[in-house]
C-alpha cells in the first residue's frame, strides 16, 4: 500500500493531529474530509464528546465523525498551514496546503468558529497571534477588543 502523505499521531495542540509524511506544495491536496451530509447539526459521536461537523453551506453539515475520515484529525490553528476547501461540483471537501508543508509538520486549518462557539472552545495552538479561543480569523480582532475591555481593573 502506498503512503497517502499523512498520518494521525499525538499532537501538542490537542489529542491526535494530522501530520505530513512527505512535503506538500501550496495548493496541493493533502487529505479528504469525508462523511455524510445532513441538514441536522450532528451531535457528539464518541466518548471524548468531539463533534467533527463542518457547515459546508448554510444549513448543510458534513459529518466527519467516521474514524475512516483522515481529515478529522487536523487540528485548528490561529496560524494555519492549510485550509478546508468544499468542491461543490464533486461534493467533496479537501484539506489543501495554504503554505508549503514539510514532512513531519502538523497540518492545521482555521475551524472558522463564531464568537459564540469560541466561548466553549479554548485554543492551544501556540501561535503568536493566538487569542486563546478557537475562532475564525476575521473575528479575532473583535474577540481581542472584548477580552481587553473585560479584564479586571486595578
Amino acid at each position: 500500500m502506498s503512503d497517502p502523505g499523512f498520518e494521525a499521531r499525538d499532537s501538542a495542540i490537542a489529542g491526535l493531529g494530522l501530520f505530513a509524511t512527505r512535503s506538500f506544495t501550496r495548493g496541493e491536496r493533502i487529505a479528504p474530509y469525508q462523511g455524510r451530509t445532513t441538514t441536522t447539526l450532528p451531535s457528539h459521536h464518541d466518548a471524548t464528546h468531539q463533534v467533527y461537523a463542518l457547515e459546508i453551506i448554510p444549513g448543510v453539515w458534513l459529518d466527519g465523525s467516521p474514524t475512516t475520515n483522515p481529515g478529522r484529525y487536523a487540528n485548528h490553528s490561529c496560524a494555519p498551514n492549510a485550509e478546508l476547501i468544499w468542491e461543490s461540483q464533486s461534493a467533496e471537501a479537501w484539506i489543501v496546503a495554504a503554505d508549503p508543508i514539510q514532512a513531519g509538520q502538523e497540518v492545521t486549518f482555521d475551524y472558522g468558529f463564531s464568537l459564540a462557539e469560541s466561548l466553549f472552545h479554548p485554543c492551544r495552538c501556540g501561535a503568536a497571534e493566538c487569542v486563546g479561543r478557537i475562532i475564525a480569523a476575521p473575528l479575532r480582532p473583535q474577540l481581542r477588543r472584548h477580552l481587553r475591555f473585560s479584564r479586571p481593573r486595578d
